[in-house]
């Protein structure tokens, strides 16, 4: 078991990660070949996503007011929405941040990091973009030093000859990039998925099915299952049967053998929802944001690939709520759809 146990947990997607972990992976295929894309060799990030409930003019508002709060003057950075069209559906951002490669107290390693950020909408669709990317680096010492993201972290300057490893130093730059491009692109597809929950709840209106976003990628899903679950409530259905359990039983999503996962934490007392999912093996999690919403806002349908029993101390390091005097079962499901009800 506990064999098992240790190679279950190293492919569970911990909330909590050590900074320095991350740091030392540089040999992590995210960061490698193909993941900085040039157009007329120039750094550019797109990404487009589609939300078909939404109309240009939600799409726009929604994307403006994520947009003024995301990009905001702080200290001696300024970052600000510079173009707004909304005939149009433009929106662009200029950002001046700083990026933190590593921090103590004797020391402090950072840039400062330049970009525009472009967005575009039109019925259903909204185009991300990201370029004109800059850095300044170790500004307090003799005036630092200024690069462009084409001469520091492309293919040829960041990796090594093989493309198998990051470099010893633009690596760095070529890392924090990606991330952040990727924090960006996060925020605004959960904002997409804030706002279609937030909308559902301030309505009193009977929904139809003309009002159901659709089908949706497990990417594309809010990031705050577990704030939904605790304000609202969530379900599980199996053979028909639905039966409420509590929010400590949502582990998250992660990956395995290149699938979409979900776990679910069980109470091992709780003897009807555990025979429920020992004795079916396709089961539905739904999200409801209040207790006594009747219309899920979240369903994510799942297929049962592998459980293993747990005791609580086991799990804090995935749920730190989670009661240390009770011993949970843990399912490993693969997602086989979600979807977003508006």
């Amino acid at each position: 078991m506990k064999k098992l146990l240790l190679i279950i947990l190293a492919i569970m997607p911990f909330v909590a990660i050590a900074k320095d972990n991350k740091k030392n992976d540089n040999s992590n295929p995210k960061y490698l070949e193909g993941a900085i894309t040039l157009k007329d060799d120039k750094v550019v990030f797109e990404e487009k996503i589609k939300v078909p409930s939404m109309t240009k003019e939600e799409l726009y508002n929604t994307m403006l007011d994520w947009a003024e709060k995301r990009f905001i003057s702080e200290n001696n950075l300024t970052s600000k929405v510079v173009y707004t069209n909304e005939e149009k559906g433009e929106i662009v951002a200029s950002a001046e941040e700083y990026i933190v490669f590593s921090s103590s107290a004797l020391s402090l390693d950072r840039t400062r990091i330049y970009y525009y950020f472009y967005i575009e909408v039109e019925n259903g669709i909204c185009n991300l973009t990201m370029n004109r990317i800059k850095y300044w680096y170790d500004e307090n010492r003799d005036g630092g030093e200024r690069y462009t993201a084409e001469e520091w972290i492309t293919d040829d300057m960041a990796l090594n000859k093989k493309k198998t490893k990051l470099a010893p130093i633009c690596g760095k730059f070529r890392r924090e990039t990606i991330d952040l491009k990727d924090e960006l692109f996060t925020s605004v597809k959960n904002c997409f998925g804030l706002k279609l929950i937030n909308n559902n709840t301030s309505t009193t209106t009977q929904q139809t099915s003309e009002n159901v976003l659709g089908k949706v990628s497990v990417s594309q899903l809010p990031d705050n299952l577990n704030e939904v679950a605790a304000k609202g409530k969530i379900t599980i259905t199996a053979d028909n049967k639905e039966t409420i359990v509590s929010s400590q039983s949502w582990g998250g999503f992660g990956k395995m053998f290149n699938k979409d996962v979900a776990y679910i934490l069980i109470d091992k007392n709780l003897s009807e929802i555990s025979k429920i999912m020992e004795e079916n093996s396709d089961y539905k999690v739904s999200f409801y944001s209040s207790e006594k919403a009747s219309k899920a806002e979240i369903i994510v349908e799942c297929k049962k690939t592998m459980t293993q029993t747990l005791s609580s101390e086991e799990l804090k390091s995935l749920n730190q709520n989670i009661d240390t005097s009770k011993e949970y079962i843990m399912y490993i499901c693969e997602v086989t759809s979600a979807e977003i009800n508006q």
